[in-house]
């Protein structure tokens, strides 16, 4: 798991030996399998968890269990075969495409550090197969999403399932479907693993223990700073990570900031910011209609933290092609502007939503929402060693794709809430709750920002009650 360092070998990155003993540890409750139990090991790779599994029955001179290691890669499955062959069958190819005859049968655990392979990087081919077979492969799925299925297919009434994903399948839309089929059986468990857990790989991993039954109570979520707390997960595909952050946070006396914007989103994705983006004082007097004040991450950093931005100190502006409604202007409105985009115009065709979407070689990447964009707003960059707030007083500027914005839905609450957010106790509740970057950066995601807890105080300081 881990996208970023997966270079070679398909989105494999080994299980470091702590964390497989770690998780055989949850596999087997913290004692032994019964005799006769059959153990899978999904996606094996070099067998780090059929080694962790060994040295913890050494540990507690447990009988061994069979052992069954699927892998796809041939040469590492033959690595695992060198290792292990004595005591794990090693078997060939795709899980995914596997019946469970193949594989000798059901079994009572499957434990699994699954490949971390994106949508992009599945070939249209295996998307459609997987479509095919699996309920979860919805939207833009990643592969290890598929592995859940899989694994619950296979795994006896009442059997145990431990894997180690990346964290966002609790809160990206396109694990929706994989969150209303875990939600149908017993998810004992959530653990937040330290994100250094992989060395070197940037990930943000997620233990996950769960049981093929009934659901039959609340979940055990353990946070990275060692805390826990009990939570009743949504059934119904929606996030998960609301549920867990509503599960430590104060009750009564303060409202989720969620429910106070109209939009918390990233600025815009044009796709081509090195075409869209351009120099203020190069834009051409025909050309101003379409251009709008913009600002990075970087830029905001410029300003002093709760400040207004000041339009004169950017010194870009991006090159619209939409209305203030935002539709995308027709080439007869646009003319001007598609003139001068002509000379980018292969580039811009290059683009995926072009290719393989349709939209006209002009738009941007996704279509802004320019209502709610031009409107006064909160800014933030993505990514910052310590959370900073900034305000656009006057609605001007289109935040880019590296920026976060926030729109009231009561403008009277736009500076209360920038003063708020640029406090000590919101600065140490996001450290506590963002995802870490590189560096010691947190990323300033809008899923976490949503749920801070604003004071009621505060807000009856201007009649603001949209909690009602």
């Amino acid at each position: 798991m881990g996208r970023s360092a997966v270079a070679v070998d398909v989105g494999k990155v080994e299980t470091p030996p702590s964390l497989a003993l770690h998780m055989v540890g949850k596999l087997f409750g913290g004692g032994s399998p019964p005799v006769g139990s059959r153990v899978l090991d999904a996606g094996c790779g070099r067998g780090a968890f059929v080694e962790a599994l060994l040295s913890y029955l050494r540990s507690r001179g447990g009988a061994l269990p069979e052992i069954v290691c699927a892998e796809k890669d041939g040469a590492l499955a033959e690595v695992a075969r060198r290792r292990f062959g004595g005591v794990a069958r090693v078997v060939v190819g795709d899980l995914l495409l596997m019946g469970v005859e193949e594989l000798g049968g059901p079994f009572d655990f499957v434990i699994s550090n699954p490949p971390y392979v994106s949508y992009e990087r599945i070939s249209p081919e295996l998307r459609a197969t997987y479509r095919r077979l699996f309920s979860v492969a919805s939207g833009r799925f990643d592969l290890y999403m598929l592995f859940f299925e899989k694994a619950l297919s296979l795994l006896r009434p009442g059997g145990r399932l431990v894997f180690v994903t990346p964290e966002k399948y609790l809160y990206v839309q396109s694990a929706e479907a994989l969150r209303r089929l875990l939600a149908g059986y017993a998810v004992e468990e959530l653990e937040f693993v330290d994100e250094r857990a992989f060395g070197d790989v940037l990930a943000y991993p997620l233990i996950t223990v769960m049981r093929k039954a009934q659901p039959s109570g609340p979940t055990s979520v353990t946070l990275r700073d060692g805390r826990r707390v009990e939570v009743q997960l949504p059934r119904d595909g929606a996030p998960w990570l609301p549920a867990i952050l509503a599960g430590e946070a104060p009750r009564g006396g303060c409202v989720k900031l969620g429910l106070l914007a109209e939009r918390v989103s990233a600025g815009v994705a044009t796709g081509r910011d090195e075409v869209f983006v351009v120099p203020r004082e190069a834009v051409p007097q025909g050309l101003r209609v379409f251009a709008y004040p913009t600002v990075s991450g970087r830029e905001l950093s410029s300003f002093t933290p709760g400040s207004e931005l000041d339009y004169a100190k950017l010194r870009h502006v991006m090159l619209v092609p939409y209305g203030r409604d935002g539709v995308l202007l027709d080439e007869g409105r646009a003319g001007p502007l598609l003139a001068y985009l002509s000379r980018f115009r292969r580039a811009l065709e290059e683009r995926y939503v072009v290719l393989r979407e349709g939209k006209p070689w002009y738009a941007f990447h996704e279509d802004p929402p320019m209502p709610q964009l031009l409107r006064p707003k909160i800014l933030w960059p993505d990514v910052a060693k310590t959370p900073v707030f900034y305000v656009d007083a006057a609605g001007l500027a289109v935040p880019r794709h590296s920026v976060y914005y926030l729109v009231p839905r009561d403008q009277r609450l736009l500076r209360p809430l920038v003063e708020f957010l640029n406090g000590e106790a919101v600065g140490r509740w996001i450290a506590a709750h963002a995802q870490r970057a590189a560096n010691g950066y947190l990323r300033l995601q809008s899923h976490v920002i949503r749920e801070l807890c604003v004071p009621k105080d505060m807000l009856k300081t201007v009649n603001a009650a949209p909690w009602t």
